[in-house]
């Protein structure tokens, strides 16, 4: 496909500069940590930070682990930019006494085979004369750019009660969760058939507060919620190590914040339930994701939303202990058809 073809050449030329040129840092490889992670999540535009449902959902904030009463495994592969590159997720989350909570999450990500290409010679005014320091369009050869992500998670639930006047119901809940993640990364590329390997060492930490908005007696729950999350990620000031690299790069992570606010409707109320997300990322510029999720039967959902500038669509379907969630996103690279979580929760 000659669309595909144009959008990978770029990619690898773009990756590849980075490099080969003689600066002090390489710019994209923590990036490469941000990559969506949960179905429903990348369906919802990426407004996780206070989206506390998936074991997922630590990686985006920390401080969702303690929210989640269950054990939970699950297991996400997502076909990027028309098959350009390949992700997966491997999630599990263990709820321990005390309001204690803890997760795993595991993210490899592969390129394939990635061509490379020369530097042209000359001014673009001598190869518009010259055909020789023109490209032939042949590729110097190929290269694999892989990475690992591990993230464990711990936080801890502090629950508290809202008072209300005697006779208008019983207290409603405030609950506070605070968590942190402590994070590994490892990439390598292979350029030229030499090794370069990219080691580093993070932490990320968050904050989450549901407060009960309405009770429903016949269900004993709360059937209504407002949810507020904060994030920091990358928290620490260190660095990618690049060993092996031409010039010895270290490239720094770039420290990030996320706030968001969300509105959660389990009543039934309005045919369904309803969760409605925002959520506003600043790293080095601002940009803005939200996402709203219906569901019936308690058993189908279906989601959408923004990311920056990037459409999101999604669906899910849970039976019993078992859940399957897909999210279609409309990525600037290229469109990003298959990203597929499914799961068991006991």
């Amino acid at each position: 496909m000659a669309g595909s073809s144009g959008k990978l050449m770029v990619v690898a030329v773009l990756i590849y500069s980075f490099l080969t040129m003689a600066e002090e840092s390489i710019r994209y490889g923590a990036e490469m940590t941000r990559l969506p992670a949960g179905s429903d999540i990348a369906s919802m535009g990426d407004a996780g930070v206070v989206l506390p449902s998936r074991a997922t959902s630590a990686l985006w904030n920390p401080g969702a682990s303690p929210l989640q009463q269950k054990y939970e495994i699950s297991a996400e592969i997502a076909d990027l930019y028309s098959g350009l590159s390949r992700q997966a997720v491997f999630s599990a989350h263990v709820p321990i006494q005390g309001g204690i909570g803890s997760s795993v999450i595991y993210m490899p990500f592969f390129s394939g085979s990635t061509p490379y290409y020369d530097s042209l010679g000359g001014t673009y005014q001598e190869r518009i004369r010259n055909p020789a320091l023109r490209s032939d369009g042949d590729p110097e050869g190929y290269f694999k750019n892989n990475q690992h992500y591990l993230v464990l998670t711990i936080g801890k639930l502090f629950p508290f009660h809202l008072p209300r006047a005697p006779g208008t119901g019983v207290p409603l809940p405030l609950e506070i969760s605070a968590g942190v993640n402590f994070k590994g990364f490892l990439q390598t590329m292979n350029p030229k058939d030499v090794l370069h390997l990219g080691i580093g060492v993070n932490a990320d930490a968050g904050l989450i507060g549901r407060i009960g908005l309405d009770y429903d007696l016949k269900e004993k729950e709360v059937c209504r919620n407002l949810i507020l999350g904060i994030s920091l990620r990358d928290i620490i000031s260190s660095q990618i190590m690049w060993i092996n690299s031409m010039q010895n790069y270290r490239e720094p992570f770039k420290f990030a914040q996320y706030y968001g606010i969300a509105y959660e409707d389990i009543s039934g109320d309005l045919a369904g339930n309803w969760t409605i997300a925002l959520a506003l990322e600043k790293s080095q510029g601002l940009s803005y994701h939200g996402g709203v999720e219906a569901e019936f039967w308690d058993a189908v959902s279906f989601r959408a939303g923004f990311s920056g500038k990037t459409p999101t669509l999604g669906a899910g379907f849970h039976y019993r202990q078992y859940f399957m969630d897909y999210a279609f996103r409309f990525d600037e690279i290229d469109l990003s058809y298959i990203r597929l979580t499914m799961g068991v929760v006991f």
